[in-house]
C-alpha cells in the first residue's frame, strides 16, 4: 500500500494512486506495512521533526520507500542574496507557520542515521526531494 501525508490546512496532496493519512494519524498506522510513503512539505511544520521521521520510518516495509520534499534553507538563502527572491518572499517562505527549516543534507543525514538507504536526492529551485530505501534485514551489515 502506498501513503501520502497531509496536513490538513496546510499542505493537502494531490497524488494518485496513494491513500492519503492525516499527518496527526501516523502513530496508529501499523508498522512496517507499507511499500512507499510520500511526505511533501509537512516535516518543518512539525515541532518535533527528528521523532516524526523516526516513526515514519517504522511504517515502511523492508524494501519499501520514502519520498521526501520540502524547502531547502540553503537554496533560499542563496536566492535571496543574489536577489533573486525579495525579503518579504524569503519572510513568507521561511516563516509562514514553520516550526523550522532544514537542508536536503540535514534530512538525508538523518534517515542514513536511522538506517535507510538514500536512492536519490535532488534540489530544484527551493524545493529538495529525496527517495530512500528501508534495506531488508540483512542487507546494511554492521
Amino acid at each position: 500500500m502506498k501513503i501520502a501525508i497531509y496536513l490538513p490546512g496546510v499542505f493537502e496532496t494531490k497524488t494518485d494512486g496513494y491513500e492519503h493519512v492525516d499527518l496527526s494519524e501516523i502513530g496508529s498506522l501499523d508498522d512496517a506495512a507499507y511499500e512507499e510513503i510520500f511526505v511533501d512539505s509537512c516535516l518543518d511544520f512539525i515541532e518535533q521533526r527528528d521523532d516524526f521521521i523516526k516513526e515514519l520510518v517504522k511504517k515502511i516495509r523492508y524494501a519499501g520507500q520514502i519520498i521526501i520534499s520540502g524547502s531547502d534553507v540553503y537554496e533560499i538563502s542563496r536566492a535571496m542574496m543574489s536577489k533573486n527572491l525579495s525579503l518579504e518572499e524569503t519572510n513568507s517562505i521561511l516563516y509562514n507557520g514553520r516550526y523550522s527549516i532544514s537542508s536536503v543534507l540535514d534530512v538525508v543525514t538523518r534517515l542514513q542515521q536511522l538506517g535507510l538507504n538514500i536512492l536519490h536526492k535532488r534540489v530544484n529551485d527551493f524545493k529538495y526531494t529525496i527517495i530512500a530505501e528501508r534495506p531488508a534485514p540483512n542487507e546494511n551489515p554492521v
